[in-house]
């Protein structure tokens, strides 16, 4: 019954913080997000640590958590978002498999931008302002691979 009970109440603490990040979201978040994952891929020409913006010249990723992103900082408000959620993930408040379940492509694409800025801009980026997330793909990223998630953008 103990057990039984904590697994019930991290589905529900997960259910709640899922619905706490869509609740801090501005209305175009979402849209800025699926523009970035869009533009970021290999398939619209984006080498590894940039974007292809207007005009088709790549942008540092970086240039997304700067001041003057043309995104009014939705990107960096996702990111920050996730890494509550990461933290709570690693500190097993949360079922991680519901979590993954709702918010995996966002969780692995940011982790993936986040790797690609440290790998191309500062190396401690991650480590710095995302050590949560950076801990979370550490201990759950071979499981991520696996389970099943919610699709927010397809690559066209």
């Amino acid at each position: 019954a103990f057990f039984q009970n904590l697994r019930q109440r991290r589905l529900e603490n997960a259910l709640k913080l899922v619905a706490l990040f869509r609740d801090s979201l501005r209305t175009d978040d979402l849209t800025q997000w699926r523009e970035l994952f869009a533009r970021s891929c290999e398939l619209a020409g984006a080498p590894r640590g940039f974007f292809v913006a207007e005009g088709g010249r790549h942008i540092p990723l970086g240039d997304m958590w700067s001041e003057s992103s043309e995104d009014d900082d939705a990107i960096q408000r996702i990111a920050e978002n996730l890494e509550i959620i990461c933290y709570e993930i690693c500190h097993g408040t949360v079922d991680p498999r519901f979590v993954y379940y709702e918010l995996g492509q966002l969780m692995t694409e940011t982790h993936r931008w986040l790797i690609e800025i440290t790998e191309t801009d500062t190396k401690s980026f991650i480590d710095r302002h995302y050590p949560w997330m950076k801990r979370a793909f550490e201990k759950y990223g071979d499981n991520f691979g696996k389970w099943p998630r919610r699709t927010y953008a397809y690559m066209e």
